[in-house]
């Protein structure tokens, strides 16, 4: 199963809200426009690496990129995908 651009934006809104930040202070912290954070959340915008990057870094984590054959052990260290629940 390959993320879509509506999952990307669910789980960037998910790590988000656990961290307790607004979309404007996310903002802040990352350089991107609210307006910008807000399209990626709502799957109305597809971010470049490079943004979705600067978002990573700005709740503390990093963008994973693991090849497919090994995603299942990136399961079991602790990768995870965030749920849909938004």
């Amino acid at each position: 199963m390959h993320p879509t651009v509506i999952d990307i934006g669910r789980a960037l809104r998910a790590v988000r809200k656990a961290e307790g930040l607004s979309q404007r202070v996310l903002s802040d912290r990352s350089g991107l426009t609210q307006a910008q954070i807000s399209r990626f959340e709502s799957g109305k915008a597809n971010p470049r690496l490079s943004s979705l990057v600067e978002l990573a870094r700005a709740v503390g984590a990093e963008v994973m990129l693991v090849p497919t054959g090994a995603v299942p052990a990136a399961l079991t260290l602790g990768a995870r995908p965030e749920s849909g629940d938004g």
